[in-house]
């Protein structure tokens, strides 16, 4: 049975950074920055590296706390050199942009630029609704709208979307044959032509407030729908609204005293 040694009491990784002439670099999105670590082992023993130092006047960490360690792991045997891929996670919110930094290891220090690209990702809560059409409106549903990006996002104060009712194509087609007049080839088709224009059905008007969601911010919300007024009854429609990379999917079912 062996104790656990003391932390001075441990064999020192002999590892080392390879000089470069040029700055390291590390690019992607916060939560992914990749680049590689030239690595040397001058030693007589296979060495292993879970971690390398940060220093940056810039950079924040994932929780926004203060960026000093990087997470990293290297296995070189003696004499090895190698160019050992890591991945560096800043805070979600930093702007896209050119950051310098350092990597140290003991006494060692490299200079590296880290290029933060830009993340457009708008989340809606909930992301499916469903309207029921028993009057000329307006609906009004409320939504959280999160910023998870790193870019403010502005929001107008409407946008339109078309309206399609639940029949897909062949459907329509086979009633648009089952209601025509047989009495000629002609008369069939502007039948199927006509079931096919009305798939549809005219477009649903979004209002709202106009606000910029800056990065990383969470917001309540309300919308307000549009219906137009000649919808038939006792009918589904379907409607997908696109914002920025967010998609609210709307399904409306009339009723019987739509339009009355």
């Amino acid at each position: 049975m062996t104790a656990d040694l003391p932390e001075a009491a441990r064999p020192q990784s002999t590892l080392q950074l390879a000089p470069t002439v040029a700055p390291l670099l590390f690019s992607g999105p916060p939560h992914n920055l990749t680049g590689e670590i030239p690595l040397v082992n001058p030693g007589q023993a296979k060495q292993k590296l879970r971690s390398v130092g940060v220093k940056s006047a810039s950079l924040m960490g994932a929780a926004s706390l203060p960026l000093d360690e990087m997470p990293f792991f290297a296995k070189l045997y003696p004499g090895q050199q190698a160019r050992v891929s890591g991945t560096m996670v800043v805070d979600p919110r930093t702007p896209p942009g050119s950051y310098d930094f350092e990597l140290t290891l003991g006494d060692q220090t490299l200079p590296a630029v880290a290029n933060v690209e830009e993340v457009v990702d708008l989340r809606l809560q909930p992301s499916q609704i469903t309207l029921l059409a028993g009057g000329p409106g307006p609906y009004t549903r409320t939504f959280v709208a999160e910023n998870k990006g790193n870019v403010d996002l502005p929001t107008g104060a409407q946008c339109d979307a078309p309206i399609f009712d639940s029949y897909d194509l062949p459907t329509a087609l086979l009633i648009g044959l089952h209601e025509a007049d047989k009495a000629s080839i002609e008369t069939m088709v502007k039948e199927v032509l006509l079931k096919w224009s009305e798939i549809q059905a005219g477009m649903l008007i979004t209002k709202r407030a106009p606000i910029t969601l800056y990065a990383g911010q969470k917001k309540s919300v309300d919308l307000h729908f549009e219906l137009p007024h000649d919808l038939k009854p006792l009918r589904h429609y379907r409607a997908s609204l696109q914002l920025y990379n967010a998609s609210l999917f709307v399904d409306i079912y009339t009723t019987a005293k739509y339009g009355v």
